[in-house]
């Protein structure tokens, strides 16, 4: 028997906004605040007149908001809206019945007042984490709509992209959007990446493809972000054996704002999964078998696999034990941070 696939929160908010099913208390949270503002934005230009944009939509985001302020807020008439909004973001009693600087009390209360709450209001609560459990997520569980806008799957991401490359103008073929979700990791369980970042990578890629369709090239070239681009680029003067190319991208990245530690970190990891790579591919092991042990983006395992043939297991774990020298003697002030960077592309 199959199970019904369960529709993603953003899908099920814009059923209700078009049949006009918005309660007058919501619950926005999960990892994907990328989709929070978007859903804020929507009720804001569906229900707010901009012409009292300022006074009929209120953000309520320092630390210390109180409960009796949430509630004067959500009180408060609109002007010439059609309905008041009101945005509380991460607001700190969604994660604990005993956050610091709230009494039970205040909290029990603003629980009681959402089953009562102005109907001229949207008053909405936001959060990337809650406590389910807790009296205020509770309380809006039972009283308003609730919705989890956790990751989205394949499908959705392929069409998020599609979106934003036709609103440009630009073309995008299968191969090279498939390129692209996969470069981004998106989908790798440990990844930090989210729809910020997504989106932002599509506009970089618009940019470089220069109102043209988008080629391989484009993404490869934008899409690994500054810092991983950055240490392929010095692997290939390493391996290769132009060091003068090494050294120029290291000083390119430390005269442009790059820290010595992002340099380090991002080198220690590159080399660890290099080395993993290299040690499983002697083992036999084919491409998707090892993604499937080490997670991650396919798309930089297999960037990976050409370098790793130009070492052998034994002169990556030399650098990589070279590299962990550079890290302590910086920390311990024996050498300077350009220097020790300098020695250790000296001494590959």
């Amino acid at each position: 028997m199959y199970k019904k696939a369960v529709k993603h929160s953003f899908k099920v908010f814009s059923e209700n906004l078009k049949a006009g099913r918005i309660g007058k208390v919501l619950l926005f949270y999960g990892v994907e605040q990328y989709l929070v503002k978007w859903a804020v934005e929507t009720l804001v230009k569906k229900y707010v007149n901009p012409a009292a944009f300022s006074m009929d939509y209120q953000i309520l985001d320092e630390d210390g908001v109180t409960c009796s302020r949430i509630i004067e807020a959500s009180e408060t008439f609109s002007m010439f809206s059609e309905r008041r909004v009101v945005w509380v973001k991460d607001f700190a009693p969604l994660l604990s019945d005993s956050a610091k600087g709230y009494s039970k009390d205040e909290v029990k209360k603003l629980a009681e007042y959402l089953a009562e709450s102005n109907d001229g209001t949207i008053l909405i609560f936001s959060s990337e984490e809650i406590k389910a459990s807790a009296v205020l997520p509770a309380a809006l569980k039972k009283h308003g709509q609730c919705y989890d806008f956790d990751r989205i799957d394949r499908a959705e991401l392929t069409s998020f992209a599609r979106k934003r490359f036709r609103a440009a103008g630009i073309d995008i073929g299968p191969s090279a959007l498939s390129l692209l979700i996969e470069a981004t990791g998106y989908f790798n369980k440990e990844s930090d990446y989210r729809l910020f970042h997504f989106a932002n990578d599509i506009q970089k890629v618009i940019a470089h493809c220069g109102g043209q369709t988008v080629r391989r090239e484009d993404i490869e070239e934008v899409v690994c972000g500054d810092m991983e681009t950055f240490v392929f680029d010095m692997l290939d003067g390493i391996s290769s054996g132009q060091k003068d190319k090494a050294f120029r991208i290291l000083y390119n990245m430390l005269h442009g704002g790059g820290d010595a530690f992002s340099v380090i970190g991002a080198i220690v990891s590159q080399f660890e999964m290099m080395l993993s790579v290299k040690q499983m591919r002697e083992d036999g092991m084919d491409l998707k078998s090892i993604h499937k042990r080490l997670g991650g983006s396919e798309y930089r395992i297999k960037k990976m696999i050409p370098y790793t043939n130009r070492f052998s297991v034994e002169k990556l774990k030399k650098i990589l034990s070279s590299i962990y020298e550079v890290d302590r003697q910086i920390k311990t002030g024996l050498l300077d941070s350009q220097l020790a960077l300098e020695m250790f592309i000296a001494g590959v």
